[in-house]
């Protein structure tokens, strides 16, 4: 049974998160860049998640943020502030370091009492609860590495902050509990306005947590957006890529339509005439019936997913194509089905 939502701290609602501009941001390491000309406007109270390929620059541009890592060139600002008058932002990384704190209760409460809450220890137990971390006596340092996450995250909310900095911060929960614990965290981080830089490898993460997805690669900002927005931009390959799997199958432009496997697909942007690559989502390839036009198929893999099967294909033209499709339809390796695109727009790659 999904448990209910601890309340919300009462000391902070009516304080709003800090707006944080950077523009022109740049930082190298021994002569390779790692963030390149970074301009990015994040509003007051907004969460932003950041996603991109290994190296792509975001826990960088995190620690930047924070003053943890000083850029090279450019400015950013804290709520109007920058350099040293700039608030500091709490950071929680994936692994933080564990001084002999004391105990998990006491230590969170330390920090309520250092922003000068009067209800210290209800306050921490209430954050404990947020989330989700119990036995608030044992020892901090004796924390498996999931709770420490849980006990950092208690911590910086504690310190009721305008603005946090979250590095994969719920990476080491067990994937029963993670969904949970964010749900929660999201509550509390909404509730309290708390404007939020969130890094994470699970773009399925990023997309429930996010009002704003940036995309990075090679240490550049390539695309912002919300979920919505960005899981249907497909047209970049790595923005693509990034938020999940993505087929390009052989088309043939004709006016307003490309035909793809014997049927006619509307385009979701004019093209010229000529052969090109459709690039289409696997929930946009149908398993259709043996008599429909479409293209046949061999099944190579099937991976079950939940209220879903992802199922790689490879065509009777050679092409490897993964279909997602509902759990019920099971699909086994040497299959043979028949596949079509949904009559959805869409959007093409010319070839030459």
């Amino acid at each position: 049974m999904r448990s209910v939502d601890p309340p919300p701290s009462t000391g902070d609602s009516a304080r709003a998160g800090w707006a944080i501009s950077l523009q022109g941001v740049r930082r190298s390491r021994a002569g390779n860049p790692v963030l390149r000309d970074i301009d990015l406007e994040i509003r007051s109270g907004e969460i932003i998640a950041f996603v991109g390929p290994i190296g792509c620059g975001a826990s960088t541009l995190l620690r930047a943020v924070t003053g943890a890592e000083r850029p090279d060139a450019g400015v950013i600002t804290v709520d109007g502030r920058a350099g040293a008058a700039a608030p500091r932002i709490p950071e929680v990384r994936d692994r933080t370091p564990v001084a002999r704190f004391g105990r998990v209760g006491t230590s969170i409460a330390a920090m309520t009492r250092r922003v000068g809450r009067p209800d210290a220890e209800a306050e921490a137990t209430r954050l404990a609860q947020v989330v989700g971390l119990g036995a608030l006596d044992k020892l901090v340092h004796r924390l498996a590495h999931g709770d420490r996450q849980r006990w950092a995250l208690a911590r910086a909310l504690a310190t009721g902050p305008g603005a946090l900095a979250l590095d994969d911060p719920l990476a080491a929960l067990p994937t029963a509990a993670r969904a949970e614990t964010r749900d929660r965290v999201v509550h509390e981080l909404r509730a309290r306005r708390v404007t939020t830089l969130w890094v994470t490898r699970d773009t399925a993460e990023a997309a429930a947590v996010a009002d704003r997805l940036v995309v990075m690669d090679r240490g550049r900002v390539i695309a912002a957006g919300s979920p919505d927005e960005l899981y249907t931009r497909v047209d970049d390959a790595v923005v693509a890529e990034v938020l999940g799997p993505v087929n390009a199958v052989p088309g043939i432009v004709d006016g307003s339509i490309v035909e793809v496997w014997g049927r006619e697909v509307p385009l979701a942007r004019p093209a010229a005439d000529g052969h090109c690559e459709v690039i289409v989502r696997p929930e946009n390839v149908l398993v259709i019936g043996s008599d429909d036009p479409g293209m046949d198929a061999v099944v190579e893999a099937t991976t079950f997913l939940g209220s879903a099967r992802r199922s790689t294909v490879r065509t009777s033209d050679g092409v490897q194509v993964v279909v997602e499709h509902p759990s019920e339809l099971r699909l086994d390796p040497e299959d043979h089905i028949r596949v079509a695109l949904a009559p959805a727009p869409a959007t093409i790659r010319p070839i030459g």
